[in-house]
């Protein structure tokens, strides 16, 4: 069953990269198309990370939780339909924070602050599910010390990006512009390290059998 779940899963993250990169779009068939196609390159890049990071993450909960029980079963499907939904205005996303970080890409149409509160939805929700996820993988009772301290410090880790969510989320909604909103995520390119250095690396850790 657990195989079964996390093949599944792996299919669907891949699927979504697919639609990522393709989305619908006519294979090149000129200088110009193939030029075009390649500008998207860093689009395509910042929604691949995107969407590792949440496969990633769902790989490393595996390894605490183990054979798991219904509600993990439940948590995982809601991931994979989230993530489904999702990769379509994290591509559109990607291709206006590309433009506005380098020029390349494809700018949104239409009011950013729109776009990026669709996405927030999504990257809260989702980044929400992981935390539950990792919530409910303490319950596994054959976890060690070591392994509890480790669950902990991922649980604040996905509350961090759900946060940046959220307060991203707020200042879409009051900014149709989306000046803001975008700058929020790159907010956590130093906060998930600083968190992650302090927790796991500037405090000494518990052992496994104490």
């Amino acid at each position: 069953m657990t195989n079964r779940l996390d093949n599944f899963t792996d299919a669907a993250f891949a699927f979504a990269v697919t639609l990522l990169v393709i989305g619908g779009s006519d294979p090149p068939s000129d200088y110009a198309m193939l030029s075009a196609a390649v500008a998207e390159v860093p689009a395509f890049a910042i929604g691949f990370a995107i969407i590792t990071m949440f496969w990633f993450g769902h790989v490393r909960w595996r390894g605490y939780r183990g054979q798991g029980d219904a509600l993990s079963v439940f948590l995982t499907v809601l991931l994979v339909f989230l993530v489904l939904i999702y990769v379509q205005p994290l591509r559109a996303m990607a291709r206006s924070f590309s433009s506005f970080l380098g020029g390349s890409g494809t700018p949104f149409v239409g009011d950013t602050g729109d776009l990026f509160f669709i996405y927030g939805l999504g990257f809260v929700a989702m980044a929400a599910t992981m935390t539950a996820l990792f919530r409910e993988a303490l319950r596994n009772p054959e976890l060690s010390r070591l392994d509890r301290y480790a669950l902990h410090g991922e649980i604040v880790i996905w509350l961090i990006l759900v946060t940046t969510g959220v307060i991203s989320l707020v200042l879409a909604s009051f900014d149709a512009t989306g000046d803001f909103a975008p700058l929020i995520y790159a907010t956590l390119g130093f906060s998930i390290p600083l968190f992650t250095w302090r927790y796991f690396y500037a405090r000494p850790m518990p052992s496994e059998d104490g």
